[in-house]
This record gives structure tokens, sequence and C-alpha cells, in this order.
């Protein structure tokens, strides 16, 4: 930690990145450095607990130590029982705790109810109100409600119908990384170290019903100018030594021209640096596979969803099969390796489905594939349908399970196939 003395925390906490995924990697919290990028009064301090690979009873000593009076957390609808441990844990030294994240931006009573030790909820882009919830927070001055703030008062509770959205990102810093510990985060698709994550884009406007987050982050596409974006990689790569970055918009590609001219830019300006981001693979074409191989990137994730069209039709995925075999194979050609997503399960899976996407995924041979559980989401169109188990990367030896390992078994090459998250 940069300093003990701030009394705001925010805290990512040991093992929170590792439940998610299977590979146990460990990501930079951005949108808690995202806060602490807009702090400006200087008195939030991010604790990443995780990456600094701190066991529970040495980050419990250090918040003892500290004693904040506000920490602050992040919750998917995986991590909730994670983030109410560490809620109820810094309330024995009577902190206030805020959380936000997908899950209680989208369903803040579920998220009051399952984090009983949780006073305030921020829905949506925290950055744009948090400085004015602090400022009320330490000073107990709560005469103002703030929009998209929950609350929570006994048994009752102030539930704000806003989802915050940051409306203009020219005055926007990037999130503050300086102080965190770079050198540990690692996933099993970077190639170099040390790598980052970094968003520049924020919002989707594709209708796939499995997927909630344009109900967070929006269908309109906001983001930060090229010319933003360049000056940020420029501090991470030359400042920070940051060699590798696993871009993490929605779909990177989603505007053909910005794209091309992100990466002639990279080039232009001589950052050398790795990267990897997530696409459709229906906008890829010769140009952008050539301009994205030149700035640096070596691979790029690729959602398929489904080798079924039928499949991918029910979850309005809006493409074809054909063109997303194109978009894969044009990447190839272009010495950019695909890691290509299929989720198991969907509505209408069978047998049949499944074979068809084991088909396709050895027809193109992917250097890395993962196929992952169908988890209805919070938010998203399919959050009701009914699953007997749930969780991305869940094992499990029911139906959808034993597809999983089917289709592991059956696609996994000496050269293609190795798992990725």
């Amino acid at each position: 930690m940069k300093s003990k003395d701030k009394p705001v925390v925010l805290l990512q906490p040991p093992n929170l990145c590792k439940t998610f995924t299977r590979s146990g990697s460990v990501y930079p919290p951005l949108g808690l450095c995202q806060l602490a990028a807009v702090d400006r009064n200087n008195i939030i301090q991010v604790f990443d607990a995780e990456g600094e690979g701190l066991t529970d009873e040495q980050t419990e000593n250090i918040l003892k130590e500290i004693q904040p009076k506000v920490v602050g957390l992040s919750a998917t609808s995986f991590t909730l029982e994670i983030v109410e441990k560490w809620a109820k844990f810094c309330k024995t030294f009577n902190a206030k705790i805020i959380v936000g994240g997908p899950h209680p931006s989208l369903s803040p009573l579920n998220t009051f109810e399952k984090c009983p030790s949780i006073d305030f909820i921020v829905r949506g882009e925290g950055e744009v109100v948090i400085n004015e919830l602090n400022e009320q927070i330490l000073t107990e001055n709560f005469d103002k409600q703030l929009s998209g703030v929950c609350s929570r008062n006994g048994n009752d509770f102030h539930i704000d119908n806003d989802i915050l959205k940051v409306s203009d990102f020219s005055q926007l810093p990037f999130p503050d990384l300086s102080y965190m510990p770079i050198h540990n985060y690692w996933c099993p698709d970077a190639i170099s170290k040390p790598m980052v994550t970094m968003m520049t884009t924020k919002g989707c406007p594709y209708r796939c019903e499995f997927c909630s987050s344009p109900a967070v982050m929006g269908k309109k596409v906001r983001g930060w100018s090229v010319e933003q974006v360049i000056s940020e990689l420029k501090l991470l790569h030359f400042d920070l030594g940051v060699k590798e970055i696993s871009f993490v918009d929605d779909v990177f590609t989603i505007n053909h021209k910005r794209t091309l001219e992100l990466c002639n830019q990279i080039v232009k300006n001589n950052i050398q640096i790795n990267w990897f981001c997530n696409a459709r693979a229906d906008h890829i074409d010769e140009e952008i596979a050539k301009a994205m191989k030149l700035s640096g990137c070596h691979q790029t994730y690729l959602g398929f969803e489904s080798g079924s069209q039928s499949i991918l039709d029910n979850i309005k995925k809006g493409t074809t099969i054909e063109r997303l075999v194109k978009g894969a194979e044009i990447l190839k050609q272009n010495g950019i390796s695909r890691s290509i997503g299929f989720v198991l399960g969907l509505p209408g899976e069978n047998e049949e489905t499944v074979l068809q996407s084991i088909a396709l995924a050895q027809k193109l041979q992917p250097e890395r594939l993962q196929f992952t559980r169908f988890t209805p989401l919070v938010g998203s169109p399919l959050e009701n349908f009914k699953m007997n188990e749930n969780g991305f990367h869940k094992q499990g030896n029911d139906q959808v399970g034993t597809w999983i390992k089917k289709a592991y078994s059956e696609c996994q090459g000496n050269s293609w196939g190795k798992e990725s998250w």
C-alpha cells in the first residue's frame, strides 16, 4: 500500500479474482483504481491484497492497523460471499461499507439482503458520485440524497433508481495504477510481464440475451479519445514499465475507424507492447487484422457462444457461423492467435448442438479455447432462465458439466485448444 493514513480504503480481498477464473489469474482492480483517480481530496487508498499476494490473516492485520472509516468493495454475482465476509470483518472497527459492481448495480435490494454488513450501494459508474458520498459519510451529513446511491437504515432500505454513467470522458482520468503491484498481475493469455488491464470504451449496442453488460454500461458506446488512450499507454509503458496490455472493452473492435487509428498511433508513437483484446469475429477484416498485428496484438478473444446457428439466433447474437469463421480465419492468416469461447447450456442446447460446437472448434483449431457453463446473469434478458448449476467455470457431473468435460476432452491438440481463463 502507498500509505496507511487515509480514511477511505478500497479493498480487493485475497482470492477475489481467483474464484472467478479456472486458471487463478490475478488482475488489477480497475474499478477501484478508477475511483482513486478521481479522488479530489486525497483521502482514498486502493489496497489490492490479492495482487500483493497477502493471506486473509495478513490482510486483516493491515486493516486492523489502519482502521479506515470507509471501506469500498466491488461485487459480482459470484463474489457476494467474499464481499460480505470482508464487509463483516471491517464492521469490527466500525467502518462504513460501500459496494459497487455489476450485481449491486442491477440488483441492489438482493445485494443488501445477501450482504447484511453493507451500508451503501453505488449503482453504475461510481466515479460520478464517490467524492460526494465520501464527504457525506465522513461528515455524517446526509441531508442531500445522491443520485445512484442506495442505503440501509436499520431494516429499511432506500433504493435509488438511477444507474450512473460518465457523460464526459474528456475530463475523466484513467484508473490510477501507479502504486499497484503490477509485477504480480498475470493471466495465461499474456506472453510478457508486467501485464495490466485497460478499458478504453464502455457500453455495447448488441443484444446477446445471456449478457448483462448493456444493462450496466448502457448500449451507447462511450470512451476516451484515441489521443487520450495513447497518452495513457505511454505512461504505462515508458513510465511504469508495462509490457503487455489486456484491453477489456466489451468489444474492442466496435468502431472500425477508431480501432485502425489506435493501432496506427501505437506504431507511430513507438509503444512496443504486446496486447490482446475482446472482439467480435464478424468485425474482423484484412485491414483491421493487419493493423492489429503490426501494433502488437498477439491474441483476440472471440465469443462464438455456439456452433449451432439456431442457438445463435435464439440468443440474438446477430451474426452467422459463416461470418464468425471468416473472421477467425483472417486472424490466423495474419498471425494473431484466437481464443474462442463457447457457452454450453444455452436455451435450446442438446446433444446435437453440443456436437456442432465441438465440430466447429475442431475445424478452426484455435490456439486457446474456452467452454463455459451458461449462467443466467442478473440484468440479462435470460436472468430468469432456470439452471441446476450456476457459475461460469463450475465443475460438475450434471448434464452441462458432462458436456463441458466432453468438449474439452475432444478439443485439445498438441498445437491448439489450450485452455484459456
